[in-house]
């Protein structure tokens, strides 16, 4: 069974009853220091794989088409996750609902709007997203970011390192961000200081599992990534589902910010994580904050809201406790591998098992 399906078993019988009767790490590195000058991962293991991948070569920012005559348009800039691929479809749907409105242009970072290494450094790749922004703003009425997972760190280092309102940001809009750090990345980190000389076999098997590569500089910044100060000027607005294992509470925490915890609405969702792409709650509400550049008002009841709440607190406290499991068993295994190694070396041959 894979890691996903064990996860997305637990959560389901964990936190969906309680759902449904409502509404009737640490590494050994230091933590980088937030800067004062803007605002600021649960890696996504189901929805964005990573790529073992040269970092992508640089690409000429996209010419800004709404400076070709008539009525400026606005630029809606997409950004990703923890080792997605430029040309996936993490965006698909969002990309549909854009297509209706007139106005927008859509561009993704590290495909047609600047250069990502998604399992590179957060500022290195926040840097280059606030160089494409500000080459591209001035064709532009307005320019919106709409992020998920890592994505939302990278933007938020992005207004930590100079990007503002005064760029033509108008709206910045995160879908399932640790803004605070990963606390996955951190357990994973952990373990692998904890593995010793069995350190490249515990590596090994993660990637081989399908989970990111834990020595990624990327993870290492998300383990110790923390909130920083939202941009002035900025509208902004957090989402995140309720059954998000990956991205708990206190990895989204984001002070000063509108933060919307959602219940799932349908059977893609309970994989929180990569549920919320899809998800027309959070489609909506995206699509009305860029629309009026203002947060919507939140028009739902109380019962709801503490739903939500709940739901999410329950989803957190199976969570921490599964990701150590599962870092647990990778630790296991690379310990493994390093002794079957170690004792093939020392029996004379052929193996005395044979």
């Amino acid at each position: 069974m894979r890691v996903r399906a064990l996860i997305g078993a637990t959560f389901l019988g964990g936190a969906l009853l309680p759902a449904l009767a409502l509404v009737a790490l640490a590494d050994e590195d230091p933590p980088l220091r937030p800067l004062d000058a803007g605002p600021p991962l649960r890696p996504p293991i189901t929805v964005l794989r990573a790529a073992v991948t040269a970092p992508p070569a640089p690409m000429q920012s996209v010419v800004a088409l709404g400076s070709v005559g008539g009525p400026k348009r606005e630029l809606v800039v997409l950004v990703g996750g923890l080792g997605s691929a430029s040309d996936d479809e993490t965006f698909k749907a969002f990309r549909e609902r854009l297509a209706k409105e007139s106005g927008y242009d859509v561009v993704r970072f590290g495909q047609d709007f600047g250069s990502y290494d998604t399992l590179g450094g957060v500022d290195a790749n926040a840097e280059r997203l606030r160089d494409s922004v500000r080459s591209a703003s001035t064709g532009y009425d307005g320019v919106h970011i709409v992020t998920h997972s890592m994505g939302g760190v990278v933007a938020d280092r992005a207004f930590a390192l100079g990007l503002s309102a005064s760029d033509g940001v108008t709206t910045y809009v995160a879908w399932s961000a640790p803004h605070n750090g990963s606390h996955a990345a951190g357990v994973a980190r952990a373990a692998l200081t904890l593995s010793g000389p069995a350190r490249p076999d515990a590596r090994d098997i993660a990637v081989s599992a399908d989970l990111h590569d834990p020595e990624s500089a990327a993870v290492r910044d998300l383990a110790r990534i923390r909130a920083v100060r939202p941009p002035t000027g900025v509208v902004r607005l957090d989402l995140r589902l309720a059954m998000d294992a990956l991205v708990s509470s206190a990895d989204a925490r984001d002070p000063g910010v509108d933060s919307r915890i959602l219940l799932p609405t349908s059977l893609g969702e309970l994989e929180g994580h990569g549920g919320i792409l899809n998800s027309e709650q959070a489609l909506d509400l995206t699509m009305a904050t860029i629309r009026s550049r203002a947060v919507p008002p939140d028009e739902r009841g109380y019962a709801l809201r503490a739903g939500s709440e709940v739901v999410a607190q329950i989803v957190d406290a199976h969570a921490q406790p599964l990701l150590a499991g599962v870092c647990g068993l990778v630790l296991l295994g690379g310990i493994g591998a390093l002794f079957r190694r170690t004792l093939r070396r020392a029996l004379p041959w052929p193996p005395l098992t044979e």
